[in-house]
Formats: structure tokens, C-alpha cells, sequence
């Protein structure tokens, strides 16, 4: 998604930018059955989007609603359109808030999901963490 006519949420506050994503991953869990299993789902996609750029690659899941009643197959594919378009917002955010670091250490921890996330990317995502780690503390030399 390009971001050349958005705005460059670098700029905005952290509670604003905290409240944008509470927004957008609220309207995800919204889509689920609204329990403790829809947040952790939440928290597996924004880890995996965080990590590998692509919230599919969740861990805890491969397709959300397998189990969803014979003949829902309309319901399931509107519902699979809405959730990809949910997503590409919370990944569009987090493009133009263009901080990894400021999004994994100010942002994510005072979300909504933060806890979740924060679990995820340790439990599951430790290359991630610790190439991102070294990636912070390894001076780069020409």
C-alpha cells in the first residue's frame, strides 16, 4: 500500500498512535466471536505481521472459521475479505508510523494487545527478536 498521499504518522503523538491501532485491531476482534480466543488470535497476527510482514503467518491458526456451518460458504468468504482488509490497515499503520523500535518498546506495550503480542513475538518469534536485537546494538561499519 503506498503511502505517498497519507499522512506520515511518524509525527503523531504515541497516544495517538496507540489509539489508532486500538481502533484498528478492536475492529479485528470484533470479527471473531468476541473472547479471550479472539485476542489471542489478534495477538498471533500482529506478531507474525510484526515479524515476517504477513499476519497469515499466524502460529496459532492456518484459517480462521474451519469450522463454520455447512452452507456459510458466502458468509466465510465476506468474512475472510473483511479481515484482509483489516489487516492491511493495521499493516499500512504501522508502515507509516515507521519505527519498528518505537512500535515494539512505546506503542505496542500500552495497547490493547500489547501483552499478547510482546508473548508471542518471545514464545515464537525469538529469530525475529534477536536479529532485531542485534540489528539495534551491532554499529554498522561501511
Amino acid at each position: 500500500m503506498s503511502t505517498s498521499t497519507q499522512c506520515d504518522l511518524s509525527k503523531r503523538t504515541d497516544q495517538q498512535n496507540i489509539h489508532r491501532l486500538n481502533q484498528q485491531l478492536n475492529a479485528i476482534w470484533r470479527l471473531g466471536d468476541k473472547d479471550e480466543c479472539s485476542i489471542k488470535h489478534v495477538g498471533h497476527g500482529l506478531a507474525a505481521l510484526i515479524a515476517s510482514g504477513d499476519w497469515r503467518n499466524a502460529v496459532d491458526y492456518g484459517e480462521p472459521w474451519d469450522n463454520y456451518p455447512y452452507g456459510g460458504t458466502f458468509e466465510i468468504a465476506k468474512r475472510r475479505e473483511f479481515l484482509a482488509m483489516r489487516w492491511g490497515k493495521v499493516a499500512d499503520t504501522i508502515e507509516r508510523i515507521n519505527d519498528q523500535d518505537r512500535l515494539l518498546k512505546r506503542l505496542l506495550p500500552h495497547s490493547d494487545f500489547g501483552f499478547y503480542v510482546q508473548a508471542y513475538l518471545e514464545s515464537y518469534w525469538g529469530a525475529f527478536l534477536e536479529i532485531y536485537s542485534l540489528e539495534k546494538e551491532t554499529p554498522h561499519h561501511p
